[in-house]
């Protein structure tokens, strides 16, 4: 198929002086005989007499089994390159895809509180979650990681794809299940691997930050070789990048680096971020609720990490204060976490191919070896009661370690040893006169990942600090105990801390063999041209396996667990599936493509699901493209929502049930806080998967145009609308409890603290009254939490792209890139019935966000100059109050106003009548810069520098909580050089 070039016209030449208005100038006063510029990437090279047309093979695109002539399809693809991803300054797969203006939604930080995944990095397409995204290599699936995210659900890691391999990313960012099935509900991310390399380069680039910390060594040799009738390519690369810790960030190690007018009011007594700064150790005595005073000077002994500290508390209604005496304190409490964990990698891969006459074998195998390195809290151990025998009380005590006790930080790290391997063999070639492609393919993946974490063995630290046991007290039933406190005061060994000290051992696995053919070609001439066609039939088994350190299992562990809650879990289903594709020109000017799929899954309540998709393209003129497309799509419930073994936990939760049937209650809420009328104290939560769930059901929508202006300039805009029912997730504890309440009390209004929404349903009724147990006195024990479908999920936004390329003879040719995406609806309903509306403010979404490049091309020189931006986010606090200067936050129910009252004395509030501000504040646009410079010394040898977040901004919230992680980049500047040979 040919493309014109079209001559400039009023509208065109407009459009290029808005959009770059001194290039536009200079491209005007070059001559038309101008070379043309080169093609994107990926695209053939321009052959044929005639210089304003362009042949193109046929290539497979992402969305569709078709070949085609056409880079642009019936649904928007973003494509990025290898040697794009390097230039615009990225590290790893998952940096680059992040910046994707596709990419809306966030996902679990590094320093996040109990981190479930400590060496993985999931991606989150249009804000959908990361499960609902479908990752291949080469058009195949992976495996899934192995561990759950936030301990519920699968989803693959994008942060085992080494860079050396791509040779470029498609990403087709709308529903995709007729064409690829399951999980293909935000979109698709197709990595295509280097398969046609000729003769050898090795790359090696060091990197460091200017504020310190996060230094990176890498180093890859990549090539290939070719004969008559066989070829092969190869990478092998080797990744180090080094964990960021907090001490490393010192506006991040501390509660109290988070702004002041954040600060609770005992905090602002006290001149600490918080009311009770973390312990570092502590002497309780159980009777009196008193700190035991430290020795003098017994804090000051561990290097500055601990301080002595008067433990206040304030009481923000009157102003009282509680002396509960003396404790070491942490002083900076996080200043050990990783804020950017590390990672060790090693990764090879081998593609190679050879003919057999008609028929073409190939196989290709890739292998993944790498150790994560993460910190989110230090070594300690929480004793239990025990009976002092010298003074007869009843005691407990906390004591933490430092790294000059363990012998050094590296030991308090959690590594993540990960091995992941994929094979993948088959046959393809031609039948019937070369008219259909084949392809017959088979596999198998394995990820398994060993997960080692530094503990505390509890048997062995009571008889280190507080020695063996001397009897049972006859009156608590508690150990009678001698302790040897010198032991709580001072420093520890590094002997004493070993002979304490405990590795747990986690281990998971997750494993998927598939095997698929493919049938593709023209059925026949048509009317206004081929009719295309692809058939595929597919079949896979896919499995996991968790198998935790069965010492951590258990409601006494022989060893401390840093979270708790530990997953268990295992099984295996099968998946077959089989779906056709037609591309039908209707006009020359017109064409439908459409597609269906079946395809069944095991352990699903459903029996099995069809999709369809439909797709027209109109070329009403050879430059103009408008398009749009419809797809259906579905989720199979992911391994762990159905396989999960039952675990349990404990936690303080509110009985809402006695809170709505109590004709005294006094307040429209329902406290259920420590002390507190309807206060329950740790329940039992057990949860477990089932194979009760349905499929995850969706479609979207997407049109828009392409429009190549004139020579080397291009421009597409696209709206796009995702819609989810059935969406699969956990009920919480506190959900389940309060609908219990509101079923067994019918008309009972909700307590005003808790989101409207419609009245539970008489199904919704019997799953939750008999997930809550209590005894004989109505005193809830057990509460059963898990994965239902429940929730409505839609989103929509718009997509704007452009190019720009322009070639001169004297200097050099440049190339600019836009891609910009707004998210104009984000909406959530958890229960059917409940409100369906845009909440994309009220969420704190992001509410736009884009990526430019401009590069400049000239003689021996490449320029790269890149920028990402997000906007529109809200405040972590928008919606709520501002502090009033004690740091009381009035309710926004009363108007940002303190009407507190004692409602036995009548008394009231210290700060009574003060009315603070509603927060309704965006946060500051993030903007980072990147750039490159490249500069080919010799034919073999080239030389890059590269400078990341080059005015080194951080981004940090004015109005978010107490918490470290409301700075959005702790990494800042990072530099980096690079040595590129290249030899045959």
């Amino acid at each position: 198929m040919q493309y014109s070039t079209f001559h400039r016209n009023a509208l065109a030449s407009a459009l290029a002086l808005a959009l770059f208005p001194p290039f536009a100038a200079l491209a005007q006063a070059q001559d038309a005989q101008q070379p043309p510029p080169a093609e994107q990437a990926g695209a053939p090279a321009e052959t044929g007499p005639d210089e304003n047309a362009r042949t193109l093979d046929t290539v497979t695109v992402t969305g569709s089994r078709i070949k085609r002539a056409e880079i642009e399809g019936p649904a928007p693809v973003t494509i990025i390159t290898g040697e794009q991803i390097r230039k615009e300054g990225f590290t790893t797969i998952y940096e680059a895809l992040s910046s994707l203006t596709e990419v809306t939604g966030t996902v679990q930080n590094d320093y996040d509180w109990g981190q479930s995944s400590v060496n993985a990095s999931p991606l989150n397409l249009r804000n959908l979650g990361p499960g609902r995204s479908l990752l291949l290599i080469n058009g195949h699936r992976v495996a899934d990681y192995p561990l759950p995210y936030t301990g519920k659900s699968n989803f693959a890691n994008y942060n085992n794809i080494p860079t050396g391999i791509v040779e470029r990313i498609e990403v087709l960012a709308s529903g995709a299940s007729a064409i690829y099935g399951s999980d293909a509900v935000a979109g698709v991310v197709n990595v295509i691997l280097k398969k046609d390399i000729e003769g050898d380069t090795l790359r090696a680039r060091y990197g460091t930050t200017t504020e310190g910390g996060r230094s990176v060594r890498e180093a890859s040799w990549s090539g290939g070789r070719h004969g008559e009738d066989w070829s092969v390519a190869y990478t092998l690369q080797y990744f180090d990048r080094k964990p960021l810790w907090s001490h490393e960030r010192p506006f991040m190690d501390e509660e109290s680096d988070s702004p002041r007018r954040n600060w609770g009011y005992g905090g602002v007594q006290q001149g600490v971020a918080t009311n009770t700064p973390q312990v570092g150790i502590r002497l309780y005595d159980v009777a009196s609720d008193q700190r035991i005073r430290p020795p003098a000077g017994a804090c000051d002994q561990f290097g500055g990490d601990f301080y002595e500290h008067n433990r206040i508390l304030y009481n923000d209604f009157n102003g009282a204060q509680t002396d509960t005496g003396w404790q070491c304190a942490n002083r900076s409490v996080f200043q050990y976490w990783t804020l950017r964990n590390g990672s060790k990698d090693l990764s090879a891969y081998v593609y190679g191919t050879k003919q057999f006459g008609d028929v073409e074998a190939w196989a290709t195998v890739g292998y993944w070896d790498s150790t994560g390195k993460s910190n989110t809290f230090m070594p300690d151990w929480d004793s239990p009661n025990y009976i002092d025998a010298g003074s007869g009380r009843e005691m407990s005590l906390l004591r933490y370690f430092v790294p000059s006790e363990i012998g050094g930080i590296d030991r308090a790290l959690t590594k993540s040893k990960e091995t992941n391997w994929d094979f993948n063999a088959g046959l393809r070639g031609t039948v019937f006169n070369d008219r259909f492609d084949w392809d017959l393919m088979a596999g198998r993946a394995e990820y398994e990942l060993r997960e080692h974490f530094p503990t505390i063995h509890e048997e062995r630290a009571a008889e280190f600090f507080l020695g063996p046991s001397l009897g049972i007290d006859p009156a608590t039933g508690l150990d009678i105990r001698a302790p040897d406190y010198d032991r709580l005061w001072n420093p520890v060994s590094r002997g004493g801390y070993d002979s304490v000290r405990a590795v747990g051992d986690k281990q998971a696995r997750t494993w998927l063999t598939q095997a698929s053919f493919v049938l593709s070609g023209d059925l026949f001439e048509g009317w206004a041209g081929p009719i295309g066609f692809a058939g595929v039939v597919e079949a896979a088994r896919q499995g996991y396996e968790l198998r935790p350190d069965p010492n951590t299992l258990g409601t006494d562990p022989v060893y401390g667990t840093p979270f708790g809650n530990i997953e268990t879990g295992g099984g295996d289903r099968n998946r077959y599936a089989v779906g056709v594709e037609f591309k039908v020109p209707l006009l020359e000017t017109l064409t439908l493509s459409a597609a269906g799929r079946y395809d069944r899954y095991d352990a699903v309540a459903d029996d099995a699901k069809n999709t369809y998709n439909l797709g027209l393209e109109w070329r009403p003129f050879p430059s103009l493209l408008l398009r749009s497309s419809y797809a259906t799509s579905f989720r199979a419930p992911d391994m762990h929502f159905v396989y999960a073994d039952a675990s349990e936990s404990v936690s303080d939760q509110t009985d809402y049930y006695a809170c709505l049937s109590d004709p005294n209650r006094q307040t429209s809420n329902c406290p259920g806080g420590t002390g507190e009328p309807y206060h329950i104290d740790n329940p039992v939560i057990t949860r477990q998967g089932t194979q009760d769930l349905l499929y995850e059901t969706g479609d979207s929508l997407t049109y828009g145009f392409v429009w190549d202006a004139f020579d080397g300039f291009s421009v597409s805009a696209d709206y796009w609308r995702i819609d989810i029912e059935n969406a699969i997730d956990d009920v919480g504890p506190d959900d389940v409890l309060l609908d219990e309440a509101l079923c067994r009390l019918p008309g009972s209004e909700r307590p005003l603290d808790k989101p409207e929404r419609a009245p539970p349903s008489q199904a919704l009724c019997d799953l939750q009254t008999g997930r809550v147990t209590r005894d004989d006195n109505g005193m809830v024990t057990r509460v059963e939490v898990g994965p239902i479908n429940r929730a409505q999920q839609s989103v929509s936004g718009v997509d704007v792209a452009s190019r720009y390329q322009l070639s001169t003879a004297a200097w050099g040719t440049f190339d600019f890139a836009l891609n910009w995406t707004k998210q104009l609806t984000y909406k959530v309903a958890q229960f059917p019935g409940d409100p369906f509306e845009n909440s994309r403010d009220r969420d704190r979404q992001m509410r736009y966000r884009g990526r430019a490049s401009a590069s400049w091309n000239i003689d021996k020189w490449t320029t790269v100059l890149f920028v990402d931006w997000i906007a529109g986010r809200r405040s972590d606090r928008y919606g709520g109050c501002t502090a009033l200067p004690n740091g009381f936050r009035p309710d926004v129910a009363t108007d940002c106003t303190d009407l507190r009252e004692d409602p036995d004395t009548g008394a009231r509030s210290i700060t009574y009548g003060q009315q603070s501000e509603l927060v309704d504040y965006y946060n500051q646009d993030q903007i980072y810069w990147n750039t490159s410079v490249g500069y080919q010394a010799t034919e073999a040898l080239r030389l890059n520098l590269y400078v990341n977040n080059i005015f080194d901004d951080h981004y940090q919230d004015k109005w978010c909580g107490g918490f470290a992680y409301c700075v959005a980049n702790p990494v800042g500047r990072e530099v980096a050089a690079e040595v590129v040979y290249r030899f045959d």
